[in-house]
């Protein structure tokens, strides 16, 4: 077949207005997300956003030049004629349940945005799908959805982009026209995502395509292995997907893999497909992509360590000749909503650092207040006790502010002590990028450890620093073993096992309509 992807180069002018608003929350984290962290983290407007959402703009500052919204305006510039209408975009580091004062005022503000943007077209949205706001009772998402609809009335189209972590459900389908999802994990795609997002759009508006979604959830809520897109088991899955897209009868094939820690009581993994208006191909497409998934659930992830048997095998390792050693504190993953305030790691090596030069961030703000004043080489006894209400041990640190800075996540100072260097931070940290501890005076290529609270991105940062990574088991708020245990109100894979997921589809996309 001869085929040829098109812009949507055709057409009457068109208006599309664009925006964010992007969280991913953990139900089992002491600390409430508030208006704040957006604020702090990531918060721009109108013009501003227009000009960071540029091709000589930096979107994500600091992290990632060219994200949704940048892909979404190459998309607007490549087909022409088209006007898009900055509104806002707000996104705040994991964490726990969102404050439900600060969810109304980022949903009002975007709503009053759309309402005084004038006469639009449509809208393309960057969200998460995992969100979690205190006492809301149904996926956030969805309630912004219905909002941003009767904002725009019934005649302007919704495309969105989620998240491939995203907890899929009707009120995230049923109101839009275009729903996409990043195909990579880690997650590099986001500014070809809102590209392909903005790209339907754009088609459908000016009468190209007419989009029939179809989709299914599974009772499954962990599985895949590591769930890496270009690794074995997923690397079929996702590869699959992609050929789909090729096809010019389908607009778009999403796997949802979901966020695991959230409230939600329809969570699950979910097949998304979308058709050039054949509700039959559709369903088929949706029903084959669910039985890929599916066939993957009982594929394990790799062996967890205890953290004594994870330094030993990092001292006995050839690998950190090489450059550091991940240790992946799966237990306390920040990048997961988790808090970061895990002492466990400190405490085993004042027990036994191995010899190892081994770098720690810790969110700790009690030891923050306790080094106010401590000056830069002093020798210091301090108490570690992370974040509060986390039920982490308590460890004696006798130790040198190394340095202090103040950053992304609030006032830091580095405690040596011996080998081992711990960043104790203010704000959960999530240093993912190297720069991270370069800005506290330390190589991190000069290391044999790096302990990360992030499951995926930043071996994006680190690709060529660390080559060697080890899950290791602490106790958290993303412990597996919440997963697995928790009571759900009907049969999830890995608590329960099933044959066949079709038995348990409709009840629940039916649970949060």
């Amino acid at each position: 077949m001869n085929w040829k992807p098109r812009l949507g180069r055709q057409g009457r002018p068109l208006r599309i207005a664009y925006g964010r608003l992007f969280h991913e929350a953990n139900a089992y984290s002491p600390l409430p997300a508030t208006l704040e962290d957006f604020r702090r983290m990531h918060r721009i407007e109108g013009a501003a956003l227009a000009k960071a959402a540029s091709l000589r703009g930096s979107e994500l500052a600091g992290y990632m030049p060219h994200a949704e919204l940048s892909g979404f305006i190459l998309a607007a510039n490549a087909a022409g004629r088209v006007e898009t209408v900055p509104l806002a975009s707000s996104l705040a580091v994991p964490g726990g349940p969102l404050e439900a004062a600060a969810f109304e005022w980022l949903v009002a503000d975007l709503v009053q945005r759309i309402e005084e943007a004038g006469e639009l077209d449509g809208i393309y949205l960057a969200l998460h799908g995992s969100m979690d706001v205190l006492g809301l009772g149904e996926a956030p998402e969805a309630v912004l959805l219905r909002r941003v609809r009767a904002a725009l009335g019934e005649g302007p189209k919704i495309a969105v982009s989620c998240d491939l972590h995203c907890n899929l459900s009707a009120g995230l389908v049923d109101p839009v026209d275009i729903l996409v999802a990043y195909r990579t994990n880690p997650h590099w795609d986001l500014a070809p995502t809102g590209f392909r997002a903005g790209n339907r759009l754009i088609r459908t508006l000016r009468g190209e395509l007419n989009p029939v979604q179809v989709w299914r959830k599974l009772p499954m809520v962990l599985g895949g292995g590591v769930t890496i897109d270009f690794l074995p088991p997923m690397r079929s899955v996702f590869g699959w997907m992609r050929k789909l897209e090729r096809d010019p009868r389908v607009i778009s094939a999403s796997l949802f893999m979901v966020h695991p820690f959230t409230s939600a009581a329809d969570l699950g993994w979910a097949a998304h497909v979308c058709t050039n208006g054949d509700e039959v191909l559709a369903a088929r497409l949706a029903d084959e992509l669910a039985d890929r998934a599916w066939a993957q659930r009982k594929v394990a992830l790799p062996p967890f360590r205890s953290i004594d048997a994870a330094l030993d095998e990092v001292r006995d390792s050839k690998w950190r000749k090489l450059g550091p050693v991940t240790l992946i504190d799966v237990d306390d993953i920040v990048g997961a909503g988790a808090p970061g305030g895990n002492t466990r790691f400190v405490q085993a090596l004042v027990a036994d650092d191995r010899g190892l030069k081994a770098l720690v961030p810790l969110h700790d703000p009690g030891a923050i207040e306790a080094l106010e004043g401590k000056a830069v080489g002093e020798r210091v006894h301090v108490m570690l006790r992370g974040t509060p209400g986390y039920e982490q041990p308590e460890v004696e640190l006798d130790a040198v502010v190394g340095a202090k800075l103040d950053g992304d996540f609030g006032r830091i100072v580095r405690l040596d002590a011996g080998n081992f260097h711990v960043a104790v931070a203010e704000r959960p940290p999530l240093p993912i990028h190297p720069k991270f501890w370069r800005e506290l005076g330390v190589s991190p290529r000069s290391a044999d450890l790096i302990v990360q609270k992030n499951f995926f991105h930043y071996r994006i940062f680190y690709l060529t620093t660390s080559f060697r990574h080890l899950p290791v088991e602490s106790a958290g708020a993303t412990s597996l073993a919440r997963v697995r245990d928790r009571d759900y109100g009907s049969p999830r894979y890995p608590k329960a096992d099933m044959d066949d997921w079709r038995p348990y589809d409709e009840a629940l996309r039916a649970m949060a309509r």
